[in-house]
């Protein structure tokens, strides 16, 4: 059984987040969440540091909505954040970053639309530059986002254009 300053902490954990997010949650989406934090973010809710882990993932989803632990392409994601993120104290020019990213995600960063990487960089509230100095830490949610495209543009199937299947579509 749960004791009161528990419950209390608990309450007050949610409190932030929903504060920090703009946004209020259920019960059971909270749950949810404090859930994937202790999995994900080690999160003790009594913890020193639990004020500090939510305010932390509250962040990063009021900046990326999108940043979801239920989403069947999070491990890999989640990967792609945490290889930027870990590197905290390293700092990479926009262009240097692109192609650190690329190397990691083993893309062509050809084959990337200029409008993409814009896109990317936009998701993580930033505004990208190949010149401005970046830390890395603040890139790891945009390894996060450019991780869902690398990841829907390998798992493409092959378009055929093979005049036996044109037939069939008449």
């Amino acid at each position: 059984m749960a004791t009161k300053k528990y419950v209390a902490k608990y309450r007050n954990l949610k409190q932030t987040y929903e504060r920090i997010t703009v946004k209020g949650i259920s019960d059971i989406t909270w749950y949810r969440i404090v859930a994937s934090l202790k999995q994900y973010f080690s999160l003790e809710i009594e913890s020193a540091n639990a004020q500090s882990i939510v305010e932390t993932y509250a962040q990063l989803k009021r900046k990326c909505p999108a940043f979801s632990f239920r989403t069947s392409d999070f491990n890999e994601r989640w990967q792609a954040f945490k290889h930027f993120y870990d590197a905290q104290f390293v700092q990479y020019t926009g262009q240097q970053f692109l192609i650190a990213l690329a190397d990691y995600l083993k893309i062509n960063l050809d084959n990337v639309p200029r409008s993409t990487r814009y896109y990317w960089f936009s998701q993580a509230e930033l505004s990208f530059s190949a010149q401005d100095v970046y830390h890395s830490k603040d890139l790891a949610l945009v390894a996060f986002v450019a991780a869902k495209w690398a990841i829907n543009k390998r798992s493409q199937p092959m378009k055929s254009a093979t005049i036996s299947v044109l037939a069939i579509a008449k």
